[in-house]
């Protein structure tokens, strides 16, 4: 499985604790990788912790992804990801904006 590219042994154990393996081996490791250098970029520095906590955010597509962050940046303003990084409830908003966004297929 390609998450061991991403993560550590710990967190390679609790990601399988926290999600099934079919569900795991069924993401794609391009669009995965997409969004990790997505987060990577705008300065993420909990990405572990979202592979961990908010898997699902890995399944929708990046351009989706990058809509939703600039969202979120307008609404919690340059330091957004120390915000987030506070309240990793924020990333549930993420998701539901990037679904949003996939859905309305902008």
């Amino acid at each position: 499985m390609f998450l061991d590219k991403y993560l550590n042994s710990t967190y390679l154990d609790l990601v399988y604790s926290n999600y099934e393996e079919d569900y795991i081996n069924l993401l794609d490791e391009d669009n995965f990788n997409k969004v990790y250098v997505l987060l990577k970029n705008n300065n993420f520095y909990f990405i572990d912790d979202i592979i961990l906590n908010y898997l699902e955010l890995f399944e929708i597509e990046e351009k989706y992804v990058q809509l939703a962050i600039t969202d979120i940046k307008s609404v919690l303003g340059d330091n957004f990801v120390e915000q987030i990084g506070k309240n990793m409830t924020l990333i549930d908003k993420i998701i539901g904006l990037a679904i949003s966004y996939s859905e309305k297929d902008i």
